[in-house]
């Protein structure tokens, strides 16, 4: 049995809400595979010994600026254009399954 099989992949693109034609499946398959080769790499690496990194680099990065409030608008007046507004939210039609 294919792990990623036709249907598979077009259930997925149907829950995302596009469609797929037999050629785009296949080459999607391909890439799922290829992509799942690579996963497979990585179980392959020795870490034993490794220390986990809180961040990727060795010294934290110090240069970023401070957040300065500036002209903060009111939830009436960031509201005031969206089409519909619920609860003081905008709303916005479900797309992804």
């Amino acid at each position: 049995m294919e792990k990623f099989s036709s249907e598979y992949l077009r259930k997925l693109a149907s829950d995302l809400k596009f469609s797929l034609s037999d050629e785009e499946v296949e080459e999607l398959k391909k890439d799922f595979e290829a992509v799942e080769q690579q996963m497979e790499l990585f179980e392959t690496i020795d870490t034993e010994g490794v220390e986990p990194m809180v961040y990727p680099f060795e010294t934290p990065t110090t240069f970023l600026r401070e957040d300065v409030e500036d002209e903060v608008l009111s939830q009436e007046e960031a509201l005031q254009n969206a089409p519909e507004v619920r609860m003081g939210h905008v709303h916005v039609p479900k797309v992804v399954k």
